[in-house]
C-alpha cells in the first residue's frame, strides 16, 4: 500500500513538473499506463495532456483533445450518488481548476452510452504558484461497485408507501404507473407492468424509464412491439413458468429471444439496459401479469433482497388487482341482477294486466246478468278465454326461459335425442310465426331443397329456432325475413335473415350473453334470455351460433349442428342437386 502512494507521488510530482511545460515523453506514458486507476491531466485551457487506456474504460471515450469548459468530459455528465441522480452543480475537475484539492470523493458518471458508473478518487491543482490559478489539474479514480439501493430502510419504506397506494381506490390502469414510479429509480432503471388477467391479451399497462428521452423511447417501442401471445418474444416467459427470472447480464443471445426483428433488436439497444429480474403476478393460483425491472450497465446486478422485495410488491400488487377485478365482476353482476329483475317484473306484468282486466270485466258482467236471471254469453266467455291463453301462454313461455337458465346454471339441461329432419322442423315453425309476420306486414321465406336428416333434441330444437325466428321478427322492421336449411357432409346449417335494424360492432360480441341487450326495453319486450339460451343449448349439441351485423343493415344469424351418429346413406338425399365440379 505505501510502495503505490509512493508510486502515485512519484507520478502526480512528474506530471506537476510537465504540466508547465505540456511535454511528455516515453518515461511517464509508462508510469501512466502501469497505474491501475484512470489518469487524466489537462491544462487550465482544458487541453488533454495525459489520458491512460484506463480512463477510456471507465469514461468509455477515446483520449479526448479537449476538456469542456464546465468539467465535463465528452459526452459524459457528472451526477450525484443520491436516489435522484442529478446533475453535479460543480464538477471535480472545475473544482480543483479553481484551486481546491479534491482528496478521496466519490462521483456518479453517466457515460456516453447512458451507463453509470460510480468512480471514487481525488483531483489535484499542479503547477500553481502562490496567489496565482493553477497551470492544470490531475485526476485519478478507480470504479467502485455502487452502494446496494435497496437497505432495509429504505425497502418497508418502499412496501409501506406501496400498500398504501394499492388500498387507494383506484382502477387498475390507474395503480400500475404510480407503483412502477415508486420503484423506478429506487429499485431500478427502467420497468413495465405487464397484464392479462382472465385469459385477456397481455398487455403492456405501463412503462418507466429513470431518463426523459429513454422513458419517450421505451414507451414508443412498447406501442409499435405490443406483447404477443403467439409470439413468445418480447413477451417474459414466466407468464409461461410462474418463476422469477434474473440475469445479472444481458448476452446477445437474451436481446435476440426478447426481440422479433433487428429494428426491434436496436431500440432495445438503445434503452441501454443490461441487468433485468422479472416477477410474476399470481392471483389465486395464476398468472394475471408481470413486473419486468431493468437496470443499465454499471449499475449492480440485482440481489437477493431486492428479488425478495420485488416478489412481495408482485405478491401485493396481484392480490389487490385481481380483489379490484372480483370487485367489479361483483359489482356488475349486482347491476345486471337488478337491471333484470326490472325487466322481469315489467315483462311478467305485461300479460298479467289485461289477463287480470279480462277476467275483471267479465266477472261483473256475469254477476250483472245473474242479478237479471239473464244467461252469459258464449261469445263474450270465449273471446274472455282467448285472451286469457294468449296471456298464459306468454307468462308460461317467460318462466320457461328462467327455468332454462336455472337448469343451465345447474348443469341440468338433458338432450332427448331422436332422428328428424331439421328442413321439416324449420318448416313447421315457420307456420307458427305466418299470423304474427302478417300482422307485422313481414314475409317469410324458407329455402330448404331437401331434407336434413339428424340426431336431436326436437323439443330443444324447436326452441332455438323459434328464437331465431322471433328475434328476427322483432327486430326485422317488417323487411322480409329468409330462413335456409343446408347440409355440408356431416353438418347441418340453418341461417336465419334479416334486414331489420341491425346490430353495432360495438354489442354484437355481447348479445349471447346471459340478461344482455342490444336494444332499450323500453322499445323492444323480453328478457334478453332468448339468445343466451339458444347458445347454451346449441353448444350442448355441440354445435355452434354466430352472429353477423352492422346498425340499419340487418342481421345474419349461423346455426351449424353436428348430425350426430347418422347413417352414411343419410349423407346423399335423393332428389339433391348434383355438387357443382
Amino acid at each position: 500500500m505505501s510502495s503505490g502512494r509512493a508510486q502515485l507521488s512519484l507520478i502526480h510530482q512528474a506530471l506537476a513538473e510537465r504540466a508547465e511545460a505540456r511535454l511528455s515523453d516515453a518515461a511517464l506514458r509508462l508510469l501512466v499506463e502501469q497505474t491501475g486507476e484512470a489518469v487524466l491531466l489537462m491544462d487550465a485551457t482544458g487541453r488533454v495532456l495525459a489520458f491512460n487506456s484506463e480512463a477510456g474504460s471507465r469514461f468509455r471515450i477515446p483520449p479526448p483533445e479537449r476538456i469542456e469548459s464546465h468539467g465535463n468530459l465528452p459526452g459524459c455528465v457528472w451526477v450525484r450518488l443520491d436516489e435522484g441522480g442529478g446533475v453535479l452543480a460543480v464538477s471535480p475537475l472545475s473544482r480543483a481548476l479553481a484551486g481546491e484539492v479534491v482528496r478521496d470523493e466519490r462521483w456518479g458518471l453517466r457515460r456516453p452510452d447512458g451507463t453509470r458508473v460510480v468512480l471514487e478518487g481525488s483531483v489535484f491543482p499542479v503547477g500553481q504558484e502562490p496567489g496565482a490559478k493553477p497551470a492544470g489539474v490531475l485526476l485519478r479514480a478507480r470504479e467502485v461497485m455502487e452502494e446496494p439501493r435497496l437497505d432495509a430502510m429504505r425497502a418497508a419504506r418502499l412496501l409501506a408507501e406501496a400498500g398504501a397506494l394499492l388500498a387507494a381506490e383506484l382502477e387498475n390502469e390507474e395503480r400500475v404507473e404510480p407503483l412502477l414510479r415508486l420503484l423506478v429509480p429506487t429499485l431500478a432503471d427502467a420497468g413495465v407492468f405487464f397484464l392479462g388477467p382472465g385469459g385477456e391479451a397481455v398487455r403492456a399497462a405501463a412503462a418507466v424509464h429513470a431518463e426523459p428521452e429513454r422513458h419517450v423511447l421505451l414507451v414508443d417501442m412498447l406501442r409499435r412491439y405490443p406483447p404477443d401471445p403467439l409470439d413468445p418474444r418480447g413477451l417474459p416467459a414466466l407468464f409461461l413458468t410462474g418463476r422469477t427470472e434474473r440475469v445479472a447480464e444481458l448476452s446477445e443471445a437474451h436481446v435476440e429471444a426478447l426481440t422479433r426483428d433487428a429494428e426491434h433488436a436496436r431500440l432495445f439497444g438503445l434503452l441501454g439496459v443490461t441487468r433485468y429480474l422479472g416477477v410474476p403476478l399470481v392471483a389465486r393460483g395464476r398468472v394475471i401479469g408481470a413486473l419486468a425491472l431493468f437496470r443499465s450497465e454499471g449499475a449492480p446486478a440485482f440481489g437477493d433482497e431486492e428479488e425478495r422485495v420485488a416478489e412481495e410488491l408482485a405478491r401485493r400488487a396481484a392480490l389487490s388487482l385481481d380483489n379490484a377485478r372480483l370487485l367489479r365482476e361483483a359489482r356488475e353482476a349486482v347491476r345486471l341482477r337488478d337491471e333484470f329483475l326490472g325487466i322481469a317484473s315489467h315483462e311478467l306484468k305485461t300479460p298479467l294486466t289485461p289477463l287480470h282486466l279480462k277476467v275483471q270485466l267479465l266477472q261483473k258482467q256475469v254477476d250483472v246478468l245473474a242479478a237479471h236471471g239473464k244467461p252469459v254469453s258464449a261469445e263474450r266467455v270465449s273471446e274472455t278465454l282467448d285472451v286469457v291463453q294468449r296471456q298464459v301462454r306468454k307468462l308460461t313461455s317467460l318462466v320457461d326461459n328462467l327455468l332454462d337458465v336455472s337448469r343451465i346454471t345447474a348443469g341440468r339441461l338433458k338432450l332427448e335425442l331422436e332422428e328428424m329432419d331439421l328442413a321439416s322442423v324449420a318448416a313447421e315453425i315457420l307456420y307458427r310465426f305466418a299470423p304474427s309476420a302478417a300482422q307485422l306486414h313481414c314475409s317469410l321465406e324458407m329455402h330448404a331443397p331437401v331434407p336434413v336428416l339428424g340426431r336431436w333434441d326436437r323439443l330443444r330444437l324447436e326452441q332455438v329456432v323459434t328464437n331465431l325466428l322471433s328475434n328476427a321478427l322483432k327486430y326485422g322492421a317488417g323487411q322480409p325475413v329468409r330462413l335456409t336449411v343446408e347440409a355440408d357432409g356431416r353438418t347441418a346449417r340453418l341461417t336465419v335473415e334479416d334486414g331489420g335494424i341491425g346490430i353495432s360492432a360495438q354489442d354484437l360480441p355481447r348479445i349471447f350473453e346471459r340478461f344482455e341487450r342490444a336494444v332499450s326495453d323500453r322499445h323492444y319486450g323480453g328478457l334478453g334470455l332468448g339468445l343466451y339460451i339458444t347458445r347454451q343449448i346449441v353448444e350442448a349439441f355441440g354445435g355452434t351460433v354466430r352472429a353477423t351485423s352492422a346498425l340499419g343493415q340487418g342481421s345474419t344469424f349461423v346455426l351449424e349442428l353436428p348430425r350426430g351418429d347418422i347413417p352414411d346413406e343419410w349423407l346423399s338425399v335423393p332428389g339433391a342437386p348434383e355438387p357443382v365440379p
